[in-house]
């Protein structure tokens, strides 16, 4: 049967509390602190060893679970490593049970990912913002959540793959109105060109529902200059988890519809 995988913070928060060490907020420019599985494994007297993914093998292999490619981001679309997926975290919690004497809780044969949405008064909240805090660069916790996005993407734009970390800005799908919409399924790094493109609306992403892909459409006021981004499957993060939510897309679309209706 189908089932929604919780978010990485929640699986970290009963693993903590299951093994009974302090809980650890995922990190500053890293999906999940090292520290973590490093605790894990002293309290289960399993060898420490270098790397996310190779820690979690470890603990989740010292209890005879199987291994599987889509516990480490390694298999994800991006092909980044260095990350343990949502459903990765939930076999070390397996493990963990498995240690404890306790019944596991058997993997979903399918996932639902619980995607994002915006508040639906959203917009009245971002106009009740002071000015200072609807700019990205200033307002506190900015640096940290890009940081953060950024790691998930492998730390390059998701739509051009450029890698020149000070080019690279992280766009908010539904403008940011508050604490709760920086969320990294509201969030794709973007070339700082790209950005402003995105936030006028002159490039949109869209969800191919036959593929399954995130494509970029480019409107034809800037598609001279920009034709070669026209119909670009984006680059996704390292953890489907954090896929751009479908739901804050929709949102985007809306704000800039009369643009793109008389096409």
């Amino acid at each position: 049967m189908s089932q929604k995988v919780p978010r990485k913070a929640e699986t970290i928060r009963q693993i903590s509390e299951l093994i009974g060490i302090p809980e650890y907020p995922l990190n500053r420019g890293s999906s999940i602190p090292s520290a973590f599985f490093t605790s894990i494994a002293i309290e289960m007297g399993i060898p420490v060893v270098n790397g996310m993914p190779q820690m979690a093998r470890k603990i989740i292999e010292s209890s005879h679970f199987q291994w599987n490619e889509k516990f480490s981001s390694e298999s994800t679309p991006s092909g980044g490593g260095g990350t343990v997926t949502a459903i990765g975290l939930l076999q070390v919690k397996n493990a963990v049970l498995e240690w404890l004497g306790k019944p596991i809780e058997p993997l979903p044969p399918e996932v639902i990912f619980d995607e994002w949405a915006p508040n639906a008064d959203w917009q009245e909240l971002r106009r009740t913002l002071p000015k200072e805090l609807r700019e990205i660069a200033s307002r506190p916790g900015a640096s940290d959540f890009r940081e953060l996005v950024l790691t998930e993407y492998d730390l390059k734009c998701a739509i051009t793959e450029n890698k020149t970390i000070e080019a690279i800005e992280v766009a908010h799908i539904v403008p940011y109105f508050g604490p709760e919409s920086d969320e990294v399924q509201n969030a794709i790094p973007m070339r700082v060109d790209i950005h402003r493109l995105f936030d006028r609306g002159l490039i949109r992403i869209i969800y191919d529902h036959g593929d399954k892909k995130f494509r970029t459409k480019v409107h034809e006021d800037v598609l001279l200059d920009y034709a070669e981004l026209d119909n670009k499957e984006l680059i996704l993060p390292r953890d489907p988890l954090s896929a751009p939510s479908k739901l804050a897309l929709i949102e985007q679309h809306k704000l800039h519809q009369e643009l793109w209706a008389i096409i």
